[in-house]
């Protein structure tokens, strides 16, 4: 098994990528601790993983707020002990299509505060706890568009190129203590918004605008990638197994390319 006894936490677990990898990483013999707001998803996303025979607990957890999030994995490192793996996967909406003519400042800084300062206090909660015994790993979340130059996304594009930016920087400062940073980049999920994703919110207008479902605009989009299809909530679990595991060790500071050629690497 990758990823046999190691305890990974993963902030937004109740969502649909942080599901998603707890599947995986619960099949490949890790323990799975989910944290977000709502407990009755976060129940019901362990659940997912208790029904295929992994082990997964939930705790509640606000991680814009930097003491109680400090709070809340203070004191789930009380029960567990060290934490080999954390990866934030919380999202939040945010606009996507406004130009900056009728942009305004809070509308452009929401996805910047909000993505960046949940980044910032998990990262800063688990570090303390992390590679005590063993190496520590941190994953972090991006998307094409912190290296795209996509109208109509300049919030978000910011965002996204200030997660790379700080995957970089932390791995610089965290590896002399044996913590490797490591950031994903998938395209548009296309299996996300059935899994019940944010996304499927944040797409619908845009389909919407060109007379398409959500589903139909995702096929669209995947004709940009030079495999012509997106990735998958699968694909992006899996590859954050490896990541996570031993089998990586000697990865950090690095960018994982999961466009499926969308962005030449």
């Amino acid at each position: 098994m990758l990823l046999d006894g190691k305890r990974i936490v993963i902030m937004g677990g109740s969502g649909a990528i942080g599901t998603a990898m707890a599947k995986v990483f619960a099949r490949e013999g890790a323990r799975a601790y989910l944290g977000a707001r709502g407990l009755a998803r976060l129940e019901a996303a362990a659940e997912t993983v208790r029904a295929e025979g992994g082990t997964a607990e939930i705790f509640s957890v606000d991680c814009l707020d930097e003491a109680a999030t400090r709070q809340a994995v203070d004191d789930l490192a009380k029960r567990i002990g060290e934490i080999d793996v954390a990866i934030n996967a919380t999202s939040f909406l945010h606009d996507q299509g406004t130009f900056i003519d009728g942009l305004d400042l809070e509308t452009f800084m929401s996805p910047v505060d909000n993505f960046l300062r949940s980044l910032f206090n998990s990262t800063k909660a688990v570090v303390p706890h992390m590679a005590k015994t063993r190496q520590g790993v941190i994953l972090t979340l991006s998307t094409p568009a912190g290296r795209a130059a996509t109208p109509g996304h300049l919030g978000y594009s910011v965002t996204c190129a200030g997660v790379e930016a700080f995957s970089r920087v932390l791995a610089a400062e965290l590896g002399g203590r044996n913590i490797r940073v490591v950031c994903l980049g998938p395209h548009a999920i296309s299996d996300a918004p059935q899994a019940g994703s944010y996304t499927a919110e944040l797409f619908a207008p845009k389909a919407s605008a060109m007379g398409l479902s959500v589903d139909q605009w995702l096929g669209g989009g995947a004709q940009s990638t030079f495999l012509s299809r997106l990735p998958t909530l699968e694909d992006v679990a899996e590859t954050a197994a490896f990541l996570a595991s031993d089998k990586a060790r000697s990865m950090t500071a690095a960018y994982v390319n999961l466009t499926a050629g969308m962005i030449p690497d």
